[in-house]
């Protein structure tokens, strides 16, 4: 068996989707953890915005006399530790408006923090809960972008007031780092677990190529040890434990079946051989020669029914339940059965008494059943002695047909019951040749009993006698046909 490599190998590639899968889990999760931060960040910086510009805009107008730039100086000079910027940009009062004039702090270059008429315009028809918040970027004053706020004053005037983002940047990038390294020894550490828990799950697969590559048709008899597991490996290896019981099963009947085939087509054939050689040593009387042939002629029919019987099987295990289709009479039959095997029954000095109700229907295969019957009737024929009995009754019970042979015969021994329908079984070898008898009957009424769905049901006791009851479901009559 070519030996698969660890790249090529179901733990590796589950290792790897595991892997994927969580870094994108991670990767996401990191992400909105990220955005809330930063949104949470932001949130704050807005609202320190809003109260710098209300306090401004306080300071101008409760003290009168008090100018903008005033106003301007006097909040950067509380809030000196911020890099803070505050300007206030006064419009036209003709529409539409224009950028009139620019109130700026000292720390505000001429030209820096100058945003285009259409935001001011904007921010002048806005109210306290649609404030514009923007971020600008400006080398000028600060390397990191401004986060700005524009509130409307009277005038028409906008107060502009810019905080820098540089303290929420870092933040974020301290963040970042933080995730970055806790996410990469999550993921790290994971993986490794993850890995131990797919090769640990995947341990009994290995276990099951290492006994198929041990397994072969001399000995099935290796099985996986499950311990108990009610997961799908647990049911794979279950599958597995039975698939090679059957194997070994199948294999067993074959062996045994060829073994009793060559077993029993080397007896007819090894007499053939012994009656021709002592024929040939030396002339012999006519009436000597036509015994031989008749011994010969004998075992040829013994091997043609062997032959014809294991031709019969082979064809049953090929059917299927769907190829029996007909609507049969089984009370007829029956009937027909017992024309066939009367004479040899009165031959032998039995009785065959017949209990055959109205016709009985039953969806099934004309040939087939008559065969059953037959072999039944054989059966009870070649073991019971002169002056006996057999008895044939074709009934319904319930949703059942029932067929019952019985016979006032020698019986069959209980140990040996459950292995009646076993092909080639003789309950008594010695008397097989005598009786004709080659244990394959049996094995055809029981093939052609499963293909019709029927159940067996045998009851014997020694030295009184044997019944066989087959009982037949899915019965048809006439009236359903119609």
């Amino acid at each position: 068996m070519k030996k698969i490599k660890h790249f090529h190998s179901l733990s590796f590639k589950l290792t790897i989707w595991y892997i994927l899968i969580l870094a994108m889990i991670i990767t996401l999760s990191g992400f909105f953890l990220y955005q809330g931060y930063k949104d949470k960040l932001t949130d704050e910086l807005d609202k320190l915005l809003f109260e710098i510009a209300d306090e401004t805009y306080e300071a101008w107008r409760k003290k009168r006399g008090v100018s903008w730039q005033e106003a301007i100086q006097k909040i950067e000079t509380k809030y000196s530790s911020f890099p803070l910027y505050i300007q206030v940009v006064e419009l036209t009062e003709e529409k539409p408006l224009q950028i009139r004039n620019f109130i700026r702090s000292p720390r505000i270059p001429p030209g820096c923090l100058q945003l285009k008429p259409h935001l001011y315009r904007k921010a002048d028809k806005t109210d306290l809960n649609d404030l514009i918040h923007l971020e600008v970027d400006d080398k000028r004053l600060c390397s990191f972008p401004l986060r700005t706020l524009l509130i409307p004053v009277r005038g028409p005037r906008i107060l502009q007031v810019s905080l820098s983002t540089e303290e929420r940047n870092k933040a974020l990038n301290e963040l970042i780092l933080v995730m970055g390294g806790a996410g990469l020894l999550l993921l790290v550490l994971a993986s490794a677990g993850g890995s131990l828990i797919i090769s640990k799950a995947l341990h009994p697969v290995s276990k099951v190529i290492k006994t198929a590559k041990k397994i072969t048709a001399d000995d099935l008899s290796l099985r996986i040890e499950t311990k108990e597991r009610s997961d799908e490996i647990g049911a794979l290896v279950e599958t597995f434990n039975e698939m090679i019981a059957r194997l070994e099963r199948s294999v067993k009947k074959i062996k045994q079946f060829s073994g009793d085939v060559s077993h029993e087509l080397r007896t007819p054939l090894t007499i053939i051989r012994g009656e021709v050689e002592v024929s040939l040593r030396k002339d012999r009387k006519k009436e000597e020669y036509i015994q031989t042939m008749q011994s010969v002629l004998e075992e040829v029919g013994r091997m043609e029914r062997i032959i014809n019987d294991l031709l019969l099987l082979s064809r049953l295990e090929m059917m299927e339940s769907s190829q029996l289709q007909e609507n049969i009479d089984l009370s007829t039959i029956a009937s027909e059965a017992i024309s066939l095997r009367k004479e040899e029954a009165s031959k032998k000095g039995l009785i065959i008494e017949a209990d055959l109700p109205a016709p009985l229907f039953l969806t099934g295969h004309p040939e087939l059943l008559m065969r059953l019957v037959i072999n039944l009737l054989d059966n009870a024929l070649r073991y019971t002695p002169s002056g006996g009995k057999i008895a044939l009754e074709v009934k319904r019970e319930g949703n059942n047909i029932k067929l019952q042979i019985s016979d006032t015969g020698i019986g069959i021994p209980e140990k040996d019951l459950p292995f009646i329908f076993d092909r080639f079984y003789v309950v008594d070898p010695s008397r097989s040749k005598e009786t004709g008898g080659v244990g394959l009957g049996l094995a055809i009424v029981k093939w052609i009993a499963d293909l019709h769905q029927a159940q067996i049901q045998v009851e014997s006791k020694l030295n009184q006698g044997t019944t066989f009851i087959i009982s037949f479901p899915q019965q048809k009559n006439r009236n359903d046909e119609k």
